[in-house]
């Protein structure tokens, strides 16, 4: 079956992927030079280093996506904890969540009573993991309103949960849709203790992507960079084609100022895995008033802010800690993750719903990033900022608030040969890797059930 998927970020890479091992002819379109979508990387001129689009952390319940990792023998690109470990810094000084390998829940259970914190925040926080296990799925609240319902008090929120529902869904919990956090909860910490632990990569995700790309191209997959989709066309209710504009690919092509060439490939079907707000673009007028489609356009997005920062000498200890009331919620030792252990040390800072973030000056955010160490670490005594970037996605993923849960589409569209994927579609889950992945494998039974 000739199959075109538009777009080559995690979800498209998926759906390409699963069906070329399928033995389909496939052809991925990508409108950019490099792949990723909004989960990326760009080598750093000044350092040498990977620089993410925004630093993003998978955990062991990511079953779909590590397996696309280690089919595609990328799995020396991953860092994985042996058991999961959070550590935090406040004014008290460090603590961590620090869960043994006992069969979950109860590595959860005595990870929360190893906290540093008064006994009633510790009850709080195991009545909370007794009504995600054995109460009522919280469909149509806010996560702040089930937190509520669950007896969460302000202490246990600031202590464990807001920074890591905030991380896990970037939204506040009193914007979020609950079931969404339920959902996620659920997977990572009652049923396998191993689903709970950290993954890192130890490169940037553009060469974790390339890596996935040389794969798919080694079985006989082709990708078209800097070609940009136009049009998806429709007969009879099918799709039977994609327009696109192919742009220079060669540095001496784009140099010499090369026009763009119009083409047209001929597919079976169609895999659309770009961002909600492109969609409709693609699609024949008459078709875009309808269902799905036409909700598309009341979904929002929600934006993440980093901040890469290069310091003179080691300040942070640790591969990733959660900064306590502060401007910038966690910070990740880079350098430490790519393999390098002395200076200069490069950070990486991330706010997540960065609502309050985006208007602030790059300059204003790099010195709250600034001020978080030295009010924490005092080994920043004496150490120079010597370099910072500050990143900005402003629709870095869509706003997971509960009108946006009936809004999300499926897979499968009514046009017939044309389906959809990425993490903003009805996989259940918030905008992670794994819904990505999962869209994409989804997308891809779907076009093999015709």
């Amino acid at each position: 079956m000739k199959v075109v998927v538009i777009g080559g970020g995690f979800a498209g890479l998926a759906a390409a992927i699963a069906l070329q091992e399928r033995r389909h002819e496939v052809r991925l379109l990508e409108r950019r030079g490099v792949l990723g979508g909004r989960a990326t990387s760009y080598r750093d001129a000044v350092s040498g280093e990977d620089v993410d689009n925004g630093t993003h952390l998978m955990v062991g319940a990511y079953h779909a996506t590590l397996d696309l990792v280690r089919r595609a023998g990328a799995r020396d690109l991953l860092l994985e904890q042996d058991d999961l470990r959070i550590d935090y810094v406040d004014e008290r000084g460090p603590c961590s969540l620090d869960c043994p390998p006992l069969p979950a829940p109860l590595h959860l259970v005595a990870g929360i009573l190893s906290l540093r914190a008064p006994w009633r925040v510790r009850l709080q926080a195991l009545r909370f993991g007794l009504a995600a296990r054995f109460g009522r799925v919280p469909v149509g609240l806010t996560l702040a309103q089930w937190f509520d319902r669950t007896g969460q008090g302000a202490e246990v929120r600031a202590l464990l949960w807001d920074s890591m529902a905030t991380a896990i869904l970037n939204e506040t919990p009193e914007r979020a849709a609950a079931v969404l956090f339920h959902r996620t909860f659920r997977e990572a910490f009652l049923r396998n203790h191993r689903d709970s632990r950290l993954v890192f990569l130890r490169r940037g995700y553009g060469e974790l992507h390339d890596r996935l790309a040389r794969y798919f191209q080694g079985r006989g997959g082709v990708i078209r960079r800097r070609a940009l989709a136009e049009a998806v066309e429709v007969k009879e209710g099918r799709a039977v084609a994609v327009r696109y504009s192919q742009r220079p690919e060669s540095k001496q092509e784009i140099r010499g100022g090369e026009p763009p060439v119009a083409a047209r490939l001929e597919a079976e079907a169609v895999v659309s895995a770009v961002p909600w707000g492109a969609v409709p673009a693609l699609l024949p007028d008459d078709w875009r008033a309808r269902p799905p489609f036409e909700a598309l356009a009341r979904l929002r997005g929600s934006p993440i802010v980093s901040v890469e920062m290069w310091l003179d000498r080691v300040v942070v200890d640790r591969v990733m800690i959660g900064l306590r009331n502060c401007d910038v919620e966690w910070v990740f030792d880079k350098g430490r993750l790519f393999g390098r252990t002395g200076a200069p040390q490069h950070l990486a800072f991330i706010i997540s719903a960065a609502w309050r973030a985006v208007p602030r000056t790059n300059a204003e955010l790099s010195q709250a990033a600034e001020a978080a160490l030295r009010r924490y670490f005092p080994a920043m005594a004496g150490t120079a900022v010597t370099r910072t970037l500050v990143i900005r996605e402003t629709d870095a993923t869509f706003a997971s608030d509960p009108q946006a849960e009936a809004l999300r589409p499926p897979a499968l569209t009514p046009i017939r040969g044309l389906y959809l994927a990425g993490d903003w579609t009805d996989t259940g889950l918030p905008a992670t890797i794994e819904g990505a992945v999962r869209s994409g494998l989804r997308a891809a039974e779907h076009v093999e059930a015709g």
